[in-house]
């Protein structure tokens, strides 16, 4: 059952991506007429980059004609002289004939079910061992032992038979003799062909009683990271296997994928994550970044052509950063040719694999790199432990540690002595390493610790533990002279700046605290500095706060609700609601779909407050799922009574940026037998700021799809009309601020020129927030089409919207 569900998987990625070939053909034929009408350098950027995309994706998806050709055509496009007739004629038959196979080419069925077959074996679902041994004593006594210790063994003596025993059986691993009567590395012979040929990828463990150089070398070339001499005892077998197939399931192995062609990215994202690992993927080099700052990947596989930053450019930028120097990178190419910069990057310690990467041999290479990544992490966090100067004394500053912070807060408190603490943060610190490197970031830190120690006392002291955060221990009882004091500091840190580098303009906050009785351990008062840092840089520029209680309070529920969001998300506990939205009559023509949260303690949490926390946990693109399934259900069962009504969904930049989204709409759409035209998708200004190709590509499919584009809470954030040139909207929402100021003559001359602009552009209009009939009798003049507000209706459950779609059908019906 297992296998079926994994083949049905692949089948329909196959067919998915046979659909986009289609659409891959229409942007090569007009990437083409731009570049034959003149000689456009972006066309031929374009075909460059779709020929080389095809090449890839076509062969591990089993389209390997759509590869060969995209290869040759790609060869063409990159050769030094395209612009004579010679070379134009053939580019323009190898693009014919590309565009011919990505219309007419047949599933290839085949090559998937081999991709299919392989998945299954590396997923683990069966706990079937193949035991391969002419010895028969030898191959009773242990597949005995195997048997007891939980395995399904499949003894043979013939290694002929292994081929099609694997094929059949499918085995979670395979255990070999080395030397059978066809030769000394008959089974490392035989087990690099079952790979070839089926793209076999359970692993190996070798055993033999010829332990020489040759033996181990083809071992090696058959995929095998294990090798045992004869004798082996039953119990180092079990135990070797055991280890051979553990899968860290508590801590998963942690994979960075990075590469533009999406098709690719889905294909082998799928492929690790069935073999147990944490996957990201990403399409830009600059999120791709971000992404690796933030979840520290124990190996990074990088595409090396990819628009605008390269591969290898990448690479040399993440080994700009201290805790991503040891971090392993595997570049990836279809690119056969192997040149000095190639020779650079395994000079570097990197590697290199040529694509396409077979599912077997993706799993082989990652799994011995992020093994080895994580045990030299380990080492060195030991290493790291055990010099006593390490916790007592900061290397770069030769400031005291937090450690020492903490003796010394306990012996004031032991001697009743008064004082303050303060947490002193740099804001925004790290744009300053990947600005101007690390070089200059640490100049600047011990500059700073240089200027805050001139400003103290001699009986106060100055600490550092690490990154951009000081510490400071005041032998003071004046609140007033503290807060004079952290303003002088927030002065010296700007003005110090300005004289070291001209275009760093650094600002940074402070949180304070003092104990409100001598029982107070310094844990306790370490946590309230943090929370009045916290607090300070919640807002930007130079922020001081002193701790109180209210702080407690609140980032404890904060926290608290950061705790319920997976139990929230796995028990469905949020819920839809939704507001009517109604045309120039009055007569209810869509709803916008939103999500509400009753908290079993808190009570009901604001979607002001859970949002965002679901944003920073990067759970968003769960709950837009879990409200799209109830949503478009929903819209299904209104729509028997009102068949025009439309439903109208909130998207985050995460969900826009989620490779799987049109695909999971389609389904949905296709589960209910609705149509995409009954869709509107509204996305914030702020996920157009970035202007990247996956926004457009993403617009893009769902306009095709059929859905509609609304621009939500348009003119409050980074309004540009170019925007609305450049993406595929359809509708403004012009954001509530504005409707509720319509009795400013100001702000009303700005909504109208909103109104006529979005006219002019053959865009319809949505106002939101109307309250007032004034209001709507304003909008309707100035013909908004679509109107949504309290004055019509706050946001409803599905029973009341039952109500509002009956009244309308028979509002409708009579007239």
């Amino acid at each position: 059952m297992a296998n079926t569900l994994s083949g049905n998987k692949w089948r329909t990625m196959q067919l998915q991506y046979r659909k986009k070939l289609l659409y891959k053909a229409e942007k090569l034929q007009q990437s083409w007429l731009d570049f034959s009408a003149d000689g456009s350098a972006d066309a031929l950027i374009q075909l460059q980059r779709l020929s080389h995309q095809l090449a890839g994706s076509g062969a591990i998806y089993g389209f390997p004609e759509v590869s060969q050709l995209a290869q040759q055509l790609n060869k063409l496009l990159n050769a030094d002289n395209i612009t004579d007739n010679t070379a134009l004629n053939l580019m323009h038959s190898a693009l014919l004939s590309l565009i011919d196979e990505l219309v007419n080419d047949s599933t290839g069925e085949t090559d998937t079910q081999s991709y299919s077959q392989s998945l299954n074996q590396v997923t683990g679902e069966k706990s079937k061992v193949v035991f391969v041994d002419d010895d028969t004593d030898l191959l009773r006594h242990h597949t005995q032992a195997l048997t007891d210790a939980g395995y399904v063994v499949i003894p043979l003596q013939d290694i002929k038979q292994l081929a099609d025993t694997v094929r059949q059986e499918q085995p979670l691993a395979v255990i070999c003799d080395m030397a059978f009567p066809e030769g000394e590395t008959a089974g490392a012979d035989c087990i690099q062909q079952v790979r070839q040929q089926q793209g076999a990828a359970f692993p190996v463990l070798f055993i033999s009683a010829y332990d020489n150089f040759s033996n181990r070398l083809a071992a090696v070339r058959a995929g095998s990271s294990h090798y045992l001499a004869k004798p082996v005892s039953s119990e180092k077998l079990c135990q070797m296997l055991a280890t051979l197939l553990q899968k860290p399931e508590q801590d998963p192995y942690r994979v960075m994928l990075i590469d533009d062609d999406n098709d690719v990215l889905r294909f082998y994202r799928q492929t690790l994550k069935l073999a147990g690992y944490q996957v990201y993927c990403c399409q830009q080099p600059k999120q791709a970044l971000q992404l690796i700052l933030r979840h520290l990947p124990e190996l990074v596989l990088i595409d090396l052509h990819m628009p605008d930053c390269n591969g290898l450019e990448l690479g040399q930028i993440i080994r700009q950063h201290s805790e991503l120097i040891d971090t392993p990178i595997v570049f990836m190419s279809a690119d056969e040719s192997v040149d000095e910069k190639l020779a650079a990057v395994r000079l570097a310690g990197d590697e290199f694999i040529h694509k396409p990467i077979a599912p077997w041999r993706l799993l082989m290479v990652v799994e011995a790199r992020v093994k080895r990544s994580r045990l030299l992490r380990q080492q060195k966090r030991q290493l790291m432990r055990q010099p006593e100067l390490m916790q007592q004394l900061d290397t770069l500053t030769a400031l005291p540690t937090l450690k020492q912070l903490h003796r010394d807060i306990t012996a004031l408190q032991q001697q009743q002595r008064p004082f303050y603490l303060l947490k002193l943060d740099l804001n925004k610190f790290h744009l300053v390493n990947d600005v101007y490197g690390h070089s200059t970031g640490d100049l600047l830190l011990q500059t700073a610790a240089w200027r805050l120690a001139q400003q103290l006392e001699a009986t106060d002291k100055l600490y550092r533990q690490n990154g951009d955060e000081f510490w400071l221990l005041l032998h003071n009882d004046d609140t007033l002279s503290v807060n004079k004091l952290a303003e002088k500091l927030l002065f010296q840190l700007s003005h110090y700046t300005d004289e070291l580098v001209k275009d760093i303009n650094l600002t940074a906050s402070i949180g304070i605290c003092r104990p409100e009785n001598y029982t107070e351990k310094a844990e306790t008062l370490v946590q309230q500095a943090n929370i009045a840092l916290h607090d300070a840089k919640k807002n930007s520029g130079y922020q001081i706060r002193h701790y109180s209680s209210t702080m407690q309070s609140e980032i404890s529920q904060r926290y608290q609700l950061q705790q319920s969001l997976k139990p929230a998300l796995q028990q469905k506990a949020f819920y839809p609601v939704y507001q009517p939205i109604v045309d120039q009559t009055a007569q209810l023509c869509s709803v916008e779909l939103l999500a509400r949260w009753q908290h079993p303690q808190l009570g009901f949490i604001s979607p002001e407050e859970f949002i965002p926390l679901l944003e920073e946990e990067g759970l968003i693109t769960f709950l837009t799922l879990q409200m799209l399934q109830q949503g478009i259900s929903q819209l299904a069962h209104w729509r028997k009574t009102q068949p025009n009504l439309r439903l109208s969904i909130n998207f985050s930049a995460p969900d826009i940026a989620n490779p799987e989204l049109v695909q999971q709409l389609a389904s949905l759409l296709a589960k209910h037998a609705l149509p995409a035209t009954a869709l509107i998708i509204e996305i914030t200004e702020s996920i157009l700021i970035e202007q990247n190709d996956i926004v457009m590509q993403q617009l893009s499919s769902l306009k095709q799809l059929g859905a509609s584009i609304a621009l939500d809470d348009f003119g409050t954030g980074f309004s540009s009309l170019s925007y609305l040139d450049r993406y595929p909207v359809d509708i403004l929402k012009i954001d509530r601020s504005f409707i509720n100021k319509l009795g400013d003559a100001k702000a009303r001359r700005l909504t109208l020129a909103i109104i006529h602009l979005a006219h002019e552009l053959n865009l319809r209009i949505t106002a939101e927030g109307v309250e007032h009939p004034q209001q709507l009798l304003l909008l309707q003049q100035e013909k908004c089409h679509y109107f949504q507000g309290y004055y019509f209706s706050k946001p409803l459950i599905a029973a009341d919207i039952d109500n509002k779609v009956s009244y309308s059908a028979k509002a409708r019906y009579s007239d």
